[in-house]
């Protein structure tokens, strides 16, 4: 009889959530929410998206909106990547090592993993596995340069290419996101469970909070297997979305679960029960409590929001999106999951949405309007254009320009050349920029697919600006 009662209430979950359902509240007009996401989604240029509601151990909401780059529409069990959002779920599996006396969150990683070591001798003898689990291991992507080459095959190859790693700081001094942190935790995973990860997950995680579609992936090439069964996403080139693939890249524990809206719905409401099978709510209080001196727990970040204490994550992939919010004080839990991803998103378009559905949670009204991504690809569109036009007019009249030169002094031809030089130079340099100002290492590409009107607007002027400086430097060299 015990059976039948855990059995019955899933199983009536599950018929419930088949289709775009909502178990309504009074204190929630599910007619409101519809109109705020479908504006938002014109205004921020989202094709596609799966939302999530729950309150305490209640689904409120899940439904799918739009469709994703084959024409498919978007259903609450619709898959997607969610990226960082993985996090939780590697520390979670920790936790409930932990819980059952497998794991010390204090010991050295390298107590369970001999072979985890540093460019500076001795440094991984001091991280813990809290540490790790917390972005405290003073380990950074400022001082870690990915190897070149085929991508690790595995949670122990991903150890290994880590020898190379220098410190920015001692252990448990700063904060540093880290996907890499996660991705020792996935090994580590493997070695005290003697399971693999994705095997480990799918038993000890998602079966057991009825997370039955969702699934974990080690890297690109194991999600490109799968593609067929999940959303195809997009990137976004001023203002219009356009499908692509995913890029390559490492996965495994910090950024390879594929779930979906009704899934989640599971997971909000286990957190939201304050605890989940197999962890006790003695070991599951460190998930969703920063350390001292810090707004990162395991996996989550916390946030005050006009007095309001929120937890919340994303997860980040080329071509997907994916949130998911807590607010611990009244018991809601909000979980957005996106088929396409860009930077002007990211800051006007998905923090508003986010923003939006926490204030009508709160009863409040939502903002809207003003600068949007339609705004951004207009202006970036605009200015690539004008670039171009401005650069092809220069280079035009050069030869005008040749007969006007001699009368002007060198110094000015020389801070010509180096202004059109510029933002070529911006365009090269743009991955160190962002390591220096954001703490985060990434590719050319990677960029370029996120901020797609920005760069083409910086290489579009920046080569016609070096053709036309070049011009001018070899008639200065030849003039003596």
């Amino acid at each position: 009889m015990g059976d039948v009662g855990a059995v019955l209430p899933r199983l009536l979950m599950n018929l419930l959530l088949v289709g775009n359902v909502a178990l309504p509240r009074s204190d929630l007009d599910l007619a409101r929410v519809d109109r705020f996401v479908a504006d938002q989604m014109r205004a921020g240029r989202v094709p596609g998206l799966a939302l999530a509601i729950t309150h305490g151990d209640e689904v409120v909401y899940v439904k799918g909106y739009g469709t994703d780059a084959r024409g498919n529409p978007i259903t609450p069990r619709t898959l997607f990547p969610i990226g960082s959002l993985s996090k939780s779920f590697t520390a979670l599996a920790v936790l409930r090592l932990a819980g059952a006396g497998a794991v010390d969150l204090d010991a050295p990683v390298v107590s369970y993993l001999p072979a985890f070591g540093l460019a500076a001798a001795g440094a991984a003898d001091r991280i813990t596995v809290r540490h790790l689990l917390n972005q405290t291991s003073g380990l950074s992507d400022a001082g870690f340069r990915e190897p070149r080459g085929a991508l690790p095959a595995g949670p122990a190859e991903r150890v290994a290419s880590l020898a190379g790693a220098r410190p920015v700081s001692e252990p448990g001094e700063e904060f540093h996101y880290f996907n890499p942190n996660y991705e020792v935790l996935g090994r580590l995973i493997e070695v005290v469970s003697g399971e693999s990860l994705s095997d480990y997950l799918g038993i000890h995680v998602f079966a057991p909070l009825g997370m039955d579609s969702t699934f974990a992936v080690i890297n690109s090439a194991e999600l490109a297997a799968v593609s067929d069964d999940i959303a195809r996403g997009h990137l976004l080139a001023f203002g219009l979305p356009v499908g692509a693939g995913e890029e390559s890249g490492y996965l495994g524990g910090s950024g390879g679960v594929v779930s979906n809206a009704e899934d989640m719905t599971r997971y909000l409401t286990a957190l939201a029960s304050g605890g989940a099978p197999g962890v006790p709510a003695s070991v599951l209080g460190p998930l969703l409590t920063p350390p001292p001196g810090s707004d990162y727990a395991m996996g989550w970040f916390e946030r005050d929001r006009d007095g309001t204490r929120l937890l919340e994550h994303n997860g980040v992939l080329s071509t997907f999106t994916a949130q998911a919010v807590l607010l611990p004080d009244s018991g809601y839990g909000v979980a957005v999951l996106y088929d396409v991803h860009s930077l002007a998103q990211d800051l006007l378009a998905f923090p508003r949405i986010e923003q939006g559905l926490v204030a009508l949670l709160r009863g409040e009204e939502p903002t809207t309007g003003g600068f949007d991504v339609r705004h951004w690809g207009l202006v970036f569109a605009t200015l690539a254009l004008l670039g171009a036009a401005l650069g092809v007019r220069a280079l035009l009249r050069f030869p005008a320009w040749t007969s006007w030169a001699p009368g002007v002094g060198a110094w000015r031809h020389w801070l010509g050349i180096v202004f059109g030089l510029l933002p070529l130079g911006v365009a090269l340099a743009m991955p160190a920029i962002v390591l220096r100002t954001s703490g985060r290492s990434f590719g050319s590409l990677t960029l370029f697919r996120s901020m797609i009107g920005v760069m083409t607007w910086l290489w579009v002027v920046g080569a016609l600006g070096a053709a036309n400086g070049l011009l001018r430097l070899g008639w200065l060299l030849r003039r003596g």
